[in-house]
């Protein structure tokens, strides 16, 4: 009977730790990525005087600041600016006032494939 107890008490622990796992496929604690990555990855192209960056198929669409990690997506978040993120918020882009509202759905597409 010493065995079953014990088996069963196993049994829950395991079980009990698979319910705190995360569903949502984020990764656990911050993450960041290089600017090479960012760019090679995202598609976004610098511009010639190295100030801003744009997508090649919407030239329209210009970021000036690249948010490269979930801290500094989350500062520009709680500052109230308007920003475009990955599935897990681990990369974005400001999304400049004024830019057309397409815009942030092309950052959008862009940045999903950072995974």
């Amino acid at each position: 009977m010493g065995y079953r107890s014990i088996f069963a008490a196993a049994l829950a622990a395991l079980v009990l730790a698979g319910c705190g796992s995360s569903s949502s496929g984020q990764p656990a604690g911050p993450r960041s990525w290089t600017l090479p990555q960012f760019l090679r990855l995202s598609g976004l192209k610098r511009s010639k005087d190295g100030l801003t960056y744009s997508l090649p198929n919407n030239p329209r669409c210009v970021a000036r600041i690249l948010l490269r990690s979930n801290a500094e997506v989350q500062t520009y978040k709680n500052a109230g600016d308007v920003v475009a993120t990955n599935p897990d918020k681990s990369a974005g882009v400001r999304v400049e006032p004024g830019t057309p509202p397409s815009c942030k759905a092309a950052f959008t597409q862009a940045l999903a494939r950072l995974k």
